[in-house]
């Protein structure tokens, strides 16, 4: 498998006009049957977002997968970017707790990794998925440079965007959620600070800009009523 707001389907879509959650919309009970059907009734809206965000549970099942390839085939050439949460649940793939992931899930995962344009995971994730908790590692060793964030256990984050790296103490992060939601959105108002890098550039975000984003996000999750609509 390779990948190469106003809308019917407005329920689908996160509460950020800039991001559409492709992973709830998978799981509506109102959505089609078919793959084919998904995609043409999702699409649409999809086009619409700046963010597609996906996690690894969204290939799970086959027909999900052939819908995720379909529109992710059609959406990012007309300008859409994959945020990727990573999301590892063993028991939803029928493994045990605490299980890595098989080569088969590796094999279904990966195609959502070399699409993405920004990729959030736990330590454990990064270290299991990518072998490295280091987000500038991560960053470079993917030939599309993500933009990167890792969790770490006590509450944190560590961070590569643009060609920049940093860290938030967890302190500054009550709601990863919500800290992400908001950086999202906020990157969609400000897409020069993804950089536009390639296999042997890296463009580098302004310092400056790319902090305030920053904490506006991290107040967003500490305090839910800051967050724009």
């Amino acid at each position: 498998m390779t990948f190469a707001k106003t809308s019917s389907h407005a329920a689908y879509a996160d509460r950020y006009t800039s991001t559409f959650d492709l992973f709830r919309a998978l799981r509506d009970d109102s959505t089609p049957d078919t793959p084919a059907a998904l995609t043409e009734a999702l699409l649409p809206e999809v086009k619409e977002s700046f963010w597609l965000l996906v996690s690894s549970s969204a290939v799970i099942d086959r027909d999900d997968i052939q819908a995720l390839r379909m529109i992710v085939e059609r959406a990012v050439p007309s300008g859409v970017s994959v945020a990727l949460t990573v999301g590892w649940q063993p028991q939803r793939w029928s493994l045990p707790p605490q299980s890595p992931p098989t080569g088969e899930v590796l094999d279904r995962v990966w195609p959502l990794v070399l699409a993405a344009q920004l990729i959030r995971c736990t330590g454990e994730e990064a270290e299991t998925f990518f072998g490295t908790r280091d987000p500038v590692r991560m960053h470079d060793k993917l030939p599309q440079k993500p933009a990167v964030l890792i969790s770490d256990a006590a509450g944190g984050l560590h961070w590569c965007i643009g060609g920049r790296h940093g860290s938030l103490d967890g302190s500054m992060l009550q709601d990863h959620e919500l800290f992400l939601a908001q950086l999202l959105d906020n990157l969609s108002t400000h897409p020069q600070l993804l950089g536009n890098a390639g296999p042997s550039t890296d463009a580098i975000a302004h310092p400056d800009g790319l902090a305030e984003q920053l904490r506006t996000a991290a107040a967003a999750s500490a305090s839910p009523h800051q967050m724009t609509n």
